[in-house]
C-alpha cells in the first residue's frame, strides 16, 4: 500500500504553516470571539422593576430578603421611603425603587422581594419586584449609558448591558441612589 501525498499544485484545505493567528482569526470570521481569561468580572444582580430589566452591583448587595419580610410605616419619611424593617436587632430603612426612579407604581398586590443594599456609609432595604438572576460578566460588555437614557434614570444608571438582541439592563450606582435618598428626592 502506498501513500499519496498532495502536489504542490492541487488544493490544500490546509492552513499554511507560517500563517500568523491575524490571518486566522481572519479567515474564520464567523468563529467566536477570543476572549481575555483574566479579564476584570463584576457580578451583578439582576432583578425587574415594571417589567424593565436592572442591576445592582453584587458588592453592595448583602442579603435577600424574601417577600414575607414585615415592613413598618413610619410618618414623616421622604416618599421614596416605604418603611423600616427589624432584621437582626438592626433597623433599616426600605426604599421604593419605583418611587426614587420615577417609575408607575407596580400593578396588583405584588410585595417582590428586598434587596439589602451598603453604599456610601448607608445600608438600606431596596424594594423590588422579581428577583431575575445572580450573573458575573466582564467588565468589558459593560457600556456607557447612552444620552438618550431617560431623564428621570439617567443620574442613577452607570452602565447599560446588552443582555441579548432584545434587552439592555440597566446598571444602577447605590451610592447615586442613595445620595438621591439622603436629599429626599423621590
Amino acid at each position: 500500500m502506498t501513500a499519496e501525498f498532495p502536489r504542490d499544485d492541487e488544493a490544500n484545505d490546509q492552513p499554511p504553516a507560517t500563517q500568523t493567528l491575524d490571518d486566522a482569526l481572519a479567515a474564520n470570521g464567523d468563529a467566536e470571539a477570543v476572549v481575555d481569561v483574566d479579564e476584570p468580572t463584576q457580578q451583578l444582580v439582576l432583578f425587574r422593576l415594571n417589567g424593565q430589566p436592572f442591576a445592582l452591583p453584587g458588592s453592595a448587595v448583602s442579603e435577600i430578603l424574601s417577600s414575607d419580610q414585615p415592613v413598618y410605616y413610619v410618618p414623616g419619611l421622604p416618599a421614596s421611603t416605604e418603611g423600616v424593617l427589624h432584621l437582626r436587632g438592626k433597623i433599616e430603612s426600605v426604599i421604593s425603587l419605583h418611587r426614587l426612579l420615577g417609575l408607575p407604581a407596580p400593578e396588583g398586590d405584588s410585595k417582590g422581594m428586598i434587596l439589602l443594599v451598603s453604599a456610601a456609609g448607608i445600608t438600606s432595604g431596596v424594594r423590588i419586584e422579581q428577583l431575575d438572576d445572580v450573573s458575573e460578566v466582564t467588565q468589558s460588555i459593560l457600556q456607557a449609558p447612552p444620552e438618550t437614557l431617560s431623564g428621570t434614570l439617567r443620574p442613577y444608571v452607570s452602565a447599560l448591558w446588552q443582555r441579548d438582541e432584545r434587552e439592555a439592563l440597566a446598571l444602577l450606582d447605590p451610592e447615586a441612589l442613595f445620595d438621591a435618598y439622603q436629599q429626599g428626592l423621590g
